[in-house]
């Protein structure tokens, strides 16, 4: 008996990680709408991770999982900004996080064609164009910071990463479209 109730853990935990698998991209996309730094929206997807697991015998496979994923990383957001108390001031309220989370979830099965998408325009650029586009979203640089890091003015900065957002726009977009997809 005890062989096989680890039999039943082990199919368990396998569909955990099949799971997770596929929606990691998805939630890590979804935390990091709602924490924009980095290494914070890390930090929740991580804790996410262990709630999930955690509470994942309470999951009803006749929902879809990401669904139940999101609720979950929703409080993991909303703990991430209820202790950081003043220092982190949520940008929206819950009722906006709700529609946030309708629009993603009609989205979803246009996000794997999008992110394939952007990242055959990210690759497109010139090198200096992706390294400013890294600076600003992944290290989360302001403007300043980015023009003396690049020996730029900080108004070249500017304009510079509003052409690099057009030049990915209208990539993702012309990818989408060819690959029969729906552009975001």
């Amino acid at each position: 008996m005890a062989e096989r109730e680890w039999s039943g853990e082990s199919e368990r935990r396998c569909d955990f990680a099949t799971l997770w698998a596929e929606s990691y991209d998805k939630l890590r996309t979804y935390v990091r709408i709602f924490v924009p730094l980095l290494h914070d929206a890390d930090d929740v997807l991580q804790d996410t991770a262990v709630a999930i697991a955690k509470d994942f015998d309470k999951y009803d496979p006749s929902r879809p999982f990401l669904e139940w994923a999101i609720g979950i990383a929703r409080n993991r957001v909303l703990q991430y900004y209820r202790k950081r108390g003043r220092d982190r001031r949520m940008i929206f309220d819950v009722d906006t996080i709700s529609k946030i989370e309708g629009s993603l979830m009609e989205l979803e099965p246009h996000i794997d064609s999008y992110e394939e998408s952007l990242e055959f325009c990210l690759q497109k650029l010139p090198d200096r164009a992706r390294r400013l586009l890294e600076l600003r979203y992944t290290c989360c640089l302001n403007a300043t910071e980015i023009a003396e890091q690049l020996k730029m003015t900080v108004q070249s900065v500017y304009t510079r990463l509003s052409q690099v957002r057009v030049t990915l726009r209208d990539c993702v977009r012309r990818q989408t479209r060819e690959s029969g997809g729906t552009a975001l």
